[in-house]
């Protein structure tokens, strides 16, 4: 008996195995990178696809005609009852003709519109039943390996293919779309030739035309190259040149998946376990400008950055004060909208008005004399509290609003982050675009702008709370809405 099992397991494998032997000779029949003759098949295909779309369009264009004239003489018949209402109504031949069209012509505009859609679905249940004769991925892989290897031996370089330049051979007929230029970059990609892939990637923003259609039917656009270079780069710790990146990526894209992958594995992991300062000119002074109050008491102040504007203040809010808001705030556990314990912000917070004393309205008065701002409509101040493994995810300050939106309720232009107590281990405030780290200290504060002078979002503000390693971190935060400033930080080109 165990013999017959073994016999039929056998004869099972044989059967297997010559099938994966004939599917693998069937994808290698198949390839069209292969040879040059392979190729000529795909040309009959093409050809096919082309006279399908042809028949696709004359039908979509006979389509259009047939509404484009009726819409012609609907529009007239508006426009003569818009003339005069009660004289067109009050002839009843006109009543008559209305109520047809409304209940009898419109309903057999319904049954075209689905008549004529299934005339067309013809063609495109056509083009699906193609698909199983077009190149497959391996194909464009093994055709991108080719030119690949061509610019290997023959030291080509992306522009000049680009340009349907081959060692001397020029035919400006055959050059690369944007879209080709994008293809061998991520193949490059793929094929760690880093180097090569931002020649190529550089390339395709240099031959992309906003103009063309096609680039919606194929879902390209300019955020598709700096998104897959922003990774590139930040992989490589590039950042100055991933921020560049960064900005050119349309601001409603920002919170996606590269974002996540970027903010957790590589910024924040990476440069939470290095304190770091980006080398600078910049230096320490006592502040006595921003306003009237600072020239009798000037502000110790220490200069971070230019981009964006960032400084930091110490001695700005005193041991008084700091007790009072540890002893008279009640803390609640960071929560998201459903209730649960937010994944981004592991601690406690609380909202602080101004209406709770005497110390908050000092505090408002001292942000002001800080930053020169206004704090009309600005935040409540939050109190917020990391223990231990405590923590807050790389992000931005700014609300990004769109349209009027933004025009009713402003955004945040700038952030000031006091610190109510000093960190045994760990907790600072990275900042890892512009290679700026802050270590909490007792009784000092970090000033920074959310925003660019134009009113753009300044994506360099990009930062997180390093999880706390042994002690406690209270952190006071302040953010100034930017409509107030109107006449304070007049907005001028960048």
């Amino acid at each position: 008996m165990f013999k017959n099992k073994y016999i039929k397991f056998l004869a099972f494998l044989s059967v297997f195995i010559i099938c994966c032997i004939g599917f693998g000779n069937a994808i290698h029949k198949k390839s069209y990178a292969a040879s040059s003759v392979k190729l000529l098949k795909l040309l009959e295909v093409e050809d096919e696809l082309i006279e399908n779309l042809h028949a696709y369009v004359k039908k979509l264009k006979r389509k259009f005609n047939l509404l484009d004239k009726s819409l012609l003489n609907m529009r007239a018949e508006q426009d003569q009852m818009k003339d005069d209402y009660e004289t067109y109504l009050g002839n009843p031949l006109n009543s008559f003709r209305l109520i047809h069209r409304l209940h009898t012509d419109w309903r057999k505009w319904h049954h075209y519109a689905i008549k004529s859609n299934m005339g067309e679905l013809g063609n495109i249940k056509k083009a699906h039943q193609m698909r199983k004769r077009l190149p497959t991925a391996l194909d464009l892989e093994q055709a991108c390996r080719g030119i690949d290897d061509l610019m290997s031996f023959y030291d080509l370089r992306p522009g000049e293919l680009a340009a349907g330049n081959l060692s001397g051979y020029s035919n400006p007929e055959t050059a690369l779309s944007a879209q080709d230029c994008f293809a061998m970059g991520e193949f490059c990609l793929r094929d760690r030739k880093e180097d090569r892939a931002e020649d190529w990637f550089n390339v395709t923003l240099a031959n992309f035309n906003e103009d063309k259609l096609l680039y919606m039917v194929n879902r390209f656009s300019r955020f598709s190259v700096h998104n897959t270079w922003a990774a590139l780069l930040v992989k490589n710790q590039k950042l100055s040149g991933a921020s560049y990146q960064f900005e050119k990526i349309p601001k409603e894209s920002e919170n996606n998946q590269l974002f996540q992958w970027i903010n957790e594995e590589i910024l924040t992991k990476r440069n939470c376990r290095t304190i770091f300062r980006q080398p600078s000119r910049l230096h320490c002074r006592y502040n006595s400008s921003t306003t009237h109050f600072t020239r009798i008491a000037p502000l110790k102040m220490e200069e971070l950055s230019t981009d964006p504007y960032m400084v930091i203040y110490h001695d700005v809010i005193y041991d008084s004060e700091i007790n009072w808001l540890l002893n008279t705030t009640k803390l609640t556990l960071s929560l998201v909208d459903t209730g649960t314990m937010s994944e981004f912000r592991a601690s406690k917070d609380s909202n602080i008005i101004l209406s709770q004393g005497k110390v908050v309205r000092t505090l408002e008065d001292r942000v002001t004399d800080m930053t020169g701002l206004s704090m009309e409509m600005s935040d409540e101040f939050s109190l917020i509290n990391y223990g231990l493994g405590g923590h807050y995810v790389l992000h931005t300050d700014y609300h990004n609003y769109f349209d009027q939106t933004r025009c009713v309720k402003g955004d945040r232009l700038a952030t000031v982050l006091f610190y109510l107590g000093d960190v045994d281990s760990g907790g600072a405030t990275i900042f890892p675009m512009i290679n700026v780290s802050v270590t909490p200290k007792k009784g000092s504060a970090v000033f920074w702008h959310n925003l660019h002078n134009s009113g753009d979002m300044n994506i360099k503000t990009m930062h997180s709370g390093c999880p706390v390693i042994v002690g406690s971190k209270y952190v006071l935060t302040k953010w100034i809405n930017e409509l107030p400033q109107m006449f304070v930080t007049p907005c001028i080109r960048n």
